[in-house]
């Protein structure tokens, strides 16, 4: 009896020997294949079949996530320093409260057309550049946006506010004074001091100086004086000029 059950111990021992040996197999077998932990776009071969491939010093090949994309910033220290006194005051949510959206362009497009949100900020200032690395991720379904390009990208700084816009031919230059030509009900041609801020989708945000039903020379503004007497043709600025409509324009004979 006692032989019997030695044997018997033997041959379990043996099976679960054999187990192991097949879980090795198909561990190797595994080994043979690279499984990528992402979906994106795999670059060329860098090993062909017998190099010898070294565990954690050899590299494959190269893949990138391409929809979405992440796009990579930095934020000098002063716009940081503005953009935290705004989330302090409660003027705008802070980045770790809410998606921000951003606006991001590429150097051959005009404005900002592809839209994202923040998705990342770094916790401290970089001592040695003075700035604060940011991430923003953005959707890419035509594939537009490659890993490796230098784009623009432009970040809300104030909450939604009305603003008067108008083109940049209806705003002069006097030295360092901006100005611009405004008509009054006397058809009288009146200079006005006038303070300027971004331009946004082709129109010119004016921070002081006029009043919102005010009409303002567009066309001829090199013609007109301070004074002078008028004969206005009034006209609304187009939709096709910019996205934003802005208030009534003149122009002037």
């Amino acid at each position: 009896m006692d032989t019997r059950a030695a044997d018997q111990r033997e041959a379990e021992a043996a099976v679960l020997a054999a187990r192991a040996a097949v879980d090795a197999a198909q561990l190797n077998v595994e080994f043979t294949q690279v499984k990528a932990p992402i979906s994106g776009q795999i670059s060329r071969e860098l090993v062909t079949v017998g190099n010898l491939i070294m565990a954690d010093a050899t590299l494959l090949t190269r893949l990138v996530s391409l929809d979405p994309i992440y796009g990579y910033f930095d934020v000098d220290e002063r716009a940081y320093l503005t953009y935290s006194g705004l989330w302090r005051n409660g003027q705008r949510a802070g980045p770790r409260e809410v998606n921000i959206p951003l606006d991001l362009g590429l150097t051959d497009e005009t404005g900002f057309p592809h839209q994202g949100r923040l998705h990342f900020l770094d916790n401290r200032v970089d001592p040695n550049t003075g700035t604060m690395t940011g991430r923003a991720v953005f959707p890419n379904p035509d594939l537009r946006l490659l890993p490796g390009l230098f784009a623009r990208v432009r970040l809300p700084g104030s909450s939604p506010y009305e603003a008067l816009m108008l083109p940049d031919e209806a705003i002069g230059t006097d030295q360092t004074q901006r100005f611009a030509f405004v008509v009054n009900a006397q058809h009288t041609v009146e200079y006005r001091k006038v303070a300027l801020g971004p331009l946004i989708d082709g129109l010119r945000v004016i921070r002081d100086g006029l009043t919102p039903r005010e009409w303002v020379v567009v066309d001829g503004v090199q013609r007109v004086r301070a004074g002078a007497q008028v004969d206005p043709q009034q006209q609304v600025i187009p939709q096709d000029h910019a996205r934003l409509r802005p208030e009534a324009a003149v122009t002037t004979p």
